[in-house]
């Protein structure tokens, strides 16, 4: 990416992170709640993607797109996080770890077929 685009992009970035910021409490409640609610059903996990798609419907419905990404913007933090945190606990790379949960989903797709 040439330099122009780079701080285009930069600064692009700075003015929507500016312009979500007073959606990040409420976003971050809601993915607290996506959580629990999630990893409370660790014995169904085929049931996981519809109650997230549920929140985020009700999110999108409830206050629109901006908080939608606030959420998207929340949950890829907490991703970001969480990967950080077990691959220091397992002694593996953040790398690593994505690669092994890439490996599952392309097994599992494969399964599929």
């Amino acid at each position: 990416m040439d330099p122009l685009a780079r701080r285009q992009m930069i600064a692009h970035v700075q003015v929507e992170r500016q312009r979500l910021l007073p959606e990040h409490e409420q976003a971050t409640r809601t993915t607290i709640e996506m959580l629990r609610t999630g990893t409370g059903h660790a014995s169904e996990p085929q049931l996981v993607p519809y109650l997230n798609l549920a929140y985020l419907l009700g999110v999108k419905g409830t206050y629109g797109d901006d908080q939608l990404m606030a959420l998207a913007l929340s949950m890829a933090n907490w991703a970001t996080t969480a990967i950080n945190d077990l691959a220091h606990h397992t002694g593996r790379t953040p790398q690593q770890i994505i690669d092994q949960y890439e490996t599952d989903i392309i097994a599992d797709q494969e399964d599929l077929t």
